[in-house]
């Protein structure tokens, strides 16, 4: 199993990758920002199709989660686009892979929203949904690893950077509080951190920060993917 990075919309570049390194019957999950939304809906579902039939051709499986740079409406509706080796993978999914209980967590919230247009380069519904009843179900029977494309506040980052910093103030001279929605976000993610551990969970995978970070906490491994890194466990 590898996990990918960030992408932002790279993927020719990840599908060079896998060929250069002869990647087969390897099982990949992204942690989001995949780009899904940024151009054409038709375009988008030609590149997709391509790209179920390069994994399938490689005997390759891929499970994309949403980020916040996605339109939520590929997530939506990717049951009917016949995709068969490459998933769009809805919150609170559980995959069973090797034996483990992956539970998955999309959505996130951009810090630069202020400056993107609604429904071209930003999604209102891009963020994290908390589900208590869809939480509970999917941690029932355990769960070994979670995959989300930001972090609990466990987790590293614990301060923002200067990118962060910028757009928080950019949102607090219009009215906005963009320091605060990010604190929510990262307590939702802790509820769920607090009901998978609970459910067992000892690994812990996601992108967002754009950098490569390990940290081991209350016997979780954090690892935090950097852009287009393919990270194998």
């Amino acid at each position: 199993m590898i996990i990918i990075g960030d992408l932002h919309g790279g993927y020719p570049e990840l599908l060079s990758r896998i060929k250069k390194f002869n990647l087969g019957n390897t099982i990949f999950i992204q942690v989001g920002d995949w780009g899904l939304g940024f151009q054409p809906i038709d375009d988008d579902l030609k590149a997709l199709l391509q790209i179920d039939q390069f994994m399938r051709s490689r005997g390759n499986q891929l499970y994309i989660i949403r980020g916040n740079h996605d339109n939520k409406w590929f997530w939506d509706n990717g049951h009917t686009f016949g995709l068969q080796h490459v998933q769009l993978v809805k919150d609170y999914s559980v995959l069973e892979i090797a034996q483990q209980r992956i539970l998955c967590i999309g959505g996130g919230i951009s810090v630069d929203r202020l400056y993107r247009t609604a429904g071209k380069t930003y999604w209102p519904d891009e963020e994290v949904v908390y589900d208590d009843p869809l939480l509970t179900a999917a941690c029932e029977k355990g769960i070994d690893i979670v995959i989300s494309h930001i972090a609990p506040k466990e987790a590293w980052p614990y301060t923002y950077n200067d990118v962060v910093q910028h757009f928080v103030a950019k949102e607090l001279s219009a009215g906005r509080d963009l320091a605060a929605d990010l604190e929510n976000e990262r307590q939702l993610m802790s509820r769920i951190y607090h009901k998978a551990a609970a459910a067992g969970c000892t690994a812990w995978y996601y992108g967002h920060y754009h950098e490569s970070h390990t940290e081991e906490k209350n016997g979780i491994t954090f690892r935090c993917i950097s852009i287009m890194e393919l990270y194998n466990p």
